[in-house]
């Protein structure tokens, strides 16, 4: 599937500064899936013109522990290189995309990926139980517990009946990025404000602050997005 179209920035934008922001700050994204979020990511970063060299995207393949500590590998190297060559900035954040679904039986190595990456100033954009929750919500208000990515890929698919982990839907969902964030916040409100782990919040993602972040980094707002990619 072809790419969304770019589309000219509004005046909103260019007084936003959003030339100086996009250069002033280096995002590293370090997907846990290899197929999925990725693709998700680098075609949302592209949609709003951020330079590939502004937020850096990889596609681990790792659960929680592999993929925070390749963050922390990869942070560690921009920064080693950084003080080599004043042409090479540091990342100004790290962040992880990560899925629950993987550490169900295992809430041990969940608490232990966790807590590595809040010591090491690691953000994760989390998931329960899935990242296609996050998918879903472009469409409905879903707060209904999933028993995992099997049970949840029925209600995507009545939605996008031609999803699947390797197929590119991004230009479907771009126009309903602003109504994801909506929904993922009043789910997060409204069922689990004050919920300290992320284990314990099914269905619930924070992946929406990702997003907002990128969205400020390209200069732009919700507001915005939406009126130049109505639904």
């Amino acid at each position: 599937m072809a790419r969304p179209r770019r589309v000219e920035r509004t005046a909103e934008e260019v007084q936003g500064g959003w030339s100086r922001q996009r250069r002033r700050k280096r995002l590293l994204v370090v997907c846990e899936g290899a197929e999925t979020e990725g693709r998700y990511f680098e075609l949302l970063r592209d949609d709003l013109d951020i330079p590939r060299s502004g937020v850096e995207i990889v596609r681990a393949g790792k659960e929680i522990n592999g993929a925070v500590e390749e963050a922390i590998r990869r942070r560690d190297e921009r920064a080693a290189e950084a003080k080599m060559s004043p042409r090479i900035a540091k990342f100004d954040e790290v962040w992880c995309v990560v899925d629950t679904e993987r550490m169900v039986d295992n809430k041990t190595a969940w608490d232990k990926g966790a807590d590595r990456a809040k010591a090491v100033k690691v953000k994760l954009a989390w998931s329960n139980p899935c990242f296609e929750y996050w998918l879903l919500l472009h469409f409905e208000c879903a707060g209904t517990c999933f028993d995992g990515y099997k049970k949840l890929n029925p209600k995507l698919r009545k939605h996008m009946p031609a999803y699947r982990k390797n197929v590119d839907c991004f230009k479907q969902l771009a126009p309903r990025v602003p109504k994801a964030i909506e929904n993922s916040k009043q789910i997060h409100k409204s069922q689990w404000q004050g919920t300290e782990k992320p284990m314990d919040c099914n269905p619930g993602t924070v992946v929406h602050e990702l997003v907002e972040r990128l969205l400020e980094i390209a200069g732009t707002t919700i507001k915005a997005y939406q009126t130049r990619r109505p639904v």
